[in-house]
């Protein structure tokens, strides 16, 4: 699941926040400050987000946005220590290579089961008649 898939569960005015606060914008990222923001929403103040921001279901939301900036930061982070390895290794930089490549693979294999299941309801899915 997506962040835009829960975002596509909550009321317009949540979306919008969400992809206010956390610039996830789906075209292209966009720096709006707090009074467009305000203006878009036809909101006087940000009380109501804030009193949101302490639910379960913002928390919830939270972490899936982390969990898939996180993929991001580790696919940066990589790219940067290959080539630093690359350019000058030494002994700290390779083990740090090694341990994320570890965690790579870690994400690799959860990766391929999340897959390997939507694969099983798509299969299902295809044997029905139309």
């Amino acid at each position: 699941m997506t962040i835009y898939d829960v975002l596509k569960k909550l009321p317009y005015k949540k979306q919008l926040y969400i992809k206010y606060k956390f610039n996830i914008w789906m075209q292209h990222e966009r720096n709006m400050t707090e009074e467009e923001f305000l203006k878009q929403v036809d909101l006087k103040g940000m009380g109501t987000y804030y009193r949101w921001e302490r639910s379960p279901e913002y928390k919830h939301i939270v972490s899936i946005v982390l969990a898939a900036k996180q993929a991001n930061d580790l696919l940066t982070i990589y790219e940067n220590l290959k080539k630093k390895v690359e350019s000058d290794p030494n002994p700290k930089d390779i083990e740090m290579m090694l341990k994320l490549m570890k965690e790579i693979n870690l994400h690799n294999k959860e990766a391929e089961k999340f897959f390997a299941a939507d694969e099983d309801e798509n299969d299902k899915d295809d044997d029905l008649e139309l």
